[in-house]
């Protein structure tokens, strides 16, 4: 069967792209091995810009973490949540091809050019006859058709570019990325979209607070969403007004009467007891799509990524109350280091767990806090500091360095890290790296926390016990004695303290046996 021109240009963008990314491989890396950081940057940055669509939405879950954003030069990179170009469109004749005559005809009128773009969709300002002024978002020509092949490009981009340049902990790549595009393909899913954004509608509509546009479901179809339209100053500007100096609490006030702070605090308490409340969560905060409205109100806008709670909650709320501990200045590396290892290495940590009871049957031997001691030394060792004054700074990035630091260059601690909920989590570390970027890190995150937390602990007592599964203790030595010898590979000197600390803490001799025969070999 011939092809149409509609599929010769599809396959000539293929070819185009696939040509592209594989230049731009050859030439981030050659920049990074002679340590050309901020030239790697922009290179990466403005090419992905220029291609838009999926590797723009890679680039607003990396871009408002510190180092992208003070190491790429261009003053119109802010552009990329709200303002990007958008595709030429007869918005007419899609509208009646979309819905038809009948439900066409209630809509009064749209105007004919988008007043925004963001990476697969394009959004114009219209009126239904019954008043309501509405957005009508429309999905980007030709997006489903490239889209897979798009993400097999950017996977190899990351696992040949971006992995090398964070070695700290073993991630499971294949699964972090594999979420990332799921989530991504789950964006041009407009009727899925449409039915979460009715689900957190239902949730908020009388919330004092915070804002979600009424979706008309019977107006919209695979390719467009209705919404009620939502005034207010975007967060992007708002960021962008604060990288020109001008104070942000201040200019949110003078232009909307609100209280920045105080709507940023409530926006991330609700988010944050939604992972324990709602069968998901906003997963793409980004400052696109955030509103500061009049009369203390966020609007929320663009529910294409939802973000789903983890199956282990007792770990998540464990991680939650680390983090604020560290915030509150009441932390410890041993303790943080623990609640992560809980949440990111389950194995190891029932592992560990298995052994301590197996051993210590009633006792109060704890293998996990062993480990997490040695953890701590080497983390001071390390820093020459402390979480408690990692926590006081006003930069989210503090508290992956503080993990990262905690297994230190090369994963001295050998951890084989599995991303759960990375939805979930990426949702979290963008709400947080929105506050670095305003500079209201330290005025926000603390207080909202704080209260979540408190609230989760009175709603949700039993996410405080630990209900971790046991596991064989077979299948726990083999786990531990797997762990060991990557820890030996790569540092033998922690390898011995750590194979001491368990060794030391061993009544059985048999377990000690089996461990050091394991090693061995």
């Amino acid at each position: 069967m011939a092809k149409t021109p509609y599929d010769k240009a599809i396959a000539s963008i293929k070819r185009s792209r696939t040509k592209r990314l594989a230049r731009l491989i050859t030439k981030s890396y050659l920049l990074y091995r002679r340590k050309q950081d901020e030239q790697m940057y922009n290179l990466i940055c403005e090419e992905f810009m220029s291609l838009g669509g999926v590797y723009v939405k890679f680039l607003q879950g990396v871009l408002l973490r510190s180092t992208i954003m003070k190491k790429w030069h261009n003053p119109e990179k802010l552009n990329i949540f709200e303002n990007l170009d958008h595709e030429p469109l007869d918005i007419g004749q899609l509208l009646q091809t979309e819905l038809g005559k009948d439900r066409l005809s209630n809509i009064a009128l749209i105007q004919p050019e988008p007043f925004a773009a963001g990476s697969f969709g394009q959004v114009y300002y219209a009126r239904l006859r019954s008043g309501e002024t509405v957005i009508v978002k429309v999905l980007r020509p030709m997006v489903r058709e490239l889209l897979k092949h798009d993400l097999k490009l950017l996977s190899r981009f990351y696992k040949t570019f971006f992995i090398k340049m964070n070695k700290n902990m073993a991630v499971d790549i294949d699964t972090a990325f594999k979420e990332f595009a799921q989530a991504t393909l789950r964006e041009t899913d407009y009727k899925q979209e449409a039915g979460f954004a009715t689900e957190m509608y239902q949730r908020y509509k009388n919330h004092p607070t915070i804002f979600v546009p009424k979706t008309y479901l019977e107006l919209c179809t695979d390719n467009i969403i209705v919404q009620d339209y939502v005034d207010g100053v975007s967060m992007a500007h708002i960021v962008k007004m604060h990288e020109d100096g001008v104070d942000p609490v201040q200019y949110a006030h003078d232009t909307t009467g609100s209280d920045l702070t105080f709507l940023l605090r409530e926006y991330g308490y609700e988010s944050l007891i939604g992972i324990f409340e709602m069968s998901k969560i906003q997963g793409d905060p980004h400052p696109g799509n955030l509103r500061v409205m009049k009369n203390n109100r966020i609007g929320l806008i663009d529910f294409g990524i939802s973000a789903k709670p983890p199956t282990d909650m007792h770990g998540m709320y464990g991680l939650l109350e680390s983090y604020n501990g560290m915030l509150e200045g009441s932390q410890s590396a041993i303790d943080m280091f623990e609640h992560g290892l809980r949440f990111f290495v389950n194995d190891l940590y029932r592992s560990l767990r298995t052994i301590g009871d197996y051993l210590d049957k009633g006792g109060d031997r704890d293998y996990v806090n062993e480990v997490s001691k040695v953890a701590g030394k080497v983390f001071y060792e390390a820093t020459g500091t402390d979480i408690i004054t990692l926590g006081k700074s006003n930069d989210d990035a503090s508290v992956i360095i503080a993990i990262n630091k905690l297994v230190n260059k090369g994963n001295r601690f050998g951890l084989v890290v599995k991303l759960e909920a990375s939805d979930m989590l990426r949702a979290i570390q963008t709400y947080t790296s929105m506050l670095s970027s305003l500079g209201l890190y330290q005025k926000v995150m603390p207080e909202t926390l704080d209260k979540a937390i408190k609230h989760i602990r009175e709603e949700f007592p039993e996410v405080a016990i630990d209900n971790s599964e046991s596991m064989d203790i077979s299948t726990a030595i083999e786990n531990i004695s797997n762990w060991l010898e990557r820890v030996a590979d790569r540092d033998p000197m922690l390898f011995s303290q750590l194979a001491e600390t368990i060794r030391s803490q061993s009544k059985s001799k048999d377990v000690q046996l089996e461990l050091e025969g394991e090693n061995n070999a």
